[in-house]
């Protein structure tokens, strides 16, 4: 489904530049549930970011199906994102200011075609997956850590989008719940999406079908 064949970040500041990947070549096939290692600062969520369409490489090539997205409008990149693409974030990001169920809703507002009625029906639903249909009230504030990150998948595959991209999704919470965040994510791996999945806990990265390893911005 994607590919990425040698790709270089470079980060420059001033004139001090920072290479934060170096020459990546990496497949990622449909139905894989893929989770990416390494120390703080080696390049995963920068390849996350990349691979997602939110940030631009310096050099290299993306293909999604065959296809170069460098060729791709801004709007082609939005739909992309929008339609095939589902984001966890380990800080969460819910807005403070909606409930659950406005939060879940969120990216079906940038779908044409998609009434209010339809909405509101797909929300509760995948509400109702992660197991907080009676929390669909409650605002961010009013949640657990394992809760926020709930409604966070929840948000991510009320689009059904074929490929969820995690960073550390479980490095805020304890243990027990971090088990429960993997168990969504093996559900949905199992009803066919693919997962990429940035981690820094190698009892998280064994659950999944292949790790790889990065260091100083190069697949080891």
């Amino acid at each position: 489904m994607i590919t990425l064949t040698n790709i270089n970040k470079v980060f420059q500041t001033n004139e001090i530049e920072t290479h934060a990947l170096s020459n990546v070549n990496l497949t990622i096939n449909k139905g894989e549930f893929v989770s990416i290692m390494g120390p703080s600062g080696c390049g995963k969520s920068t390849l996350l970011n990349i691979m997602g369409l939110l940030d631009d490489a310096t050099s290299g090539t993306i293909e999604f199906d065959g296809v170069n997205v460098e060729g791709m409008s801004d709007f082609e990149l939005a739909h992309c994102r929008n339609q095939r693409l589902g984001f966890i974030f380990q800080s969460f990001h819910l807005l403070p200011s909606l409930n659950v169920l406005d939060n879940v809703e969120l990216p079906l507002l940038y779908r044409k075609g998609v009434s209010k009625k339809e909405r509101r029906a797909r929300a509760l639903e995948v509400i109702k997956k992660v197991g907080l249909s009676h929390r669909a009230k409650h605002f961010p504030a009013q949640l657990s850590g394992g809760q926020s990150q709930r409604v966070a998948i929840a948000r991510a595959i009320v689009g059904n989008p074929e490929i969820i991209l995690a960073d550390e999704p479980t490095g805020n919470l304890d243990s027990k719940t971090g088990v429960e965040i993997m168990e969504i994510l093996h559900t949905l791996n199992r009803e066919g999406t693919t997962i990429m999945m940035v981690t820094h806990d190698s009892n998280i990265a064994q659950q999944t079908a292949r790790v790889i390893h990065f260091l100083d911005g190069k697949m080891v």
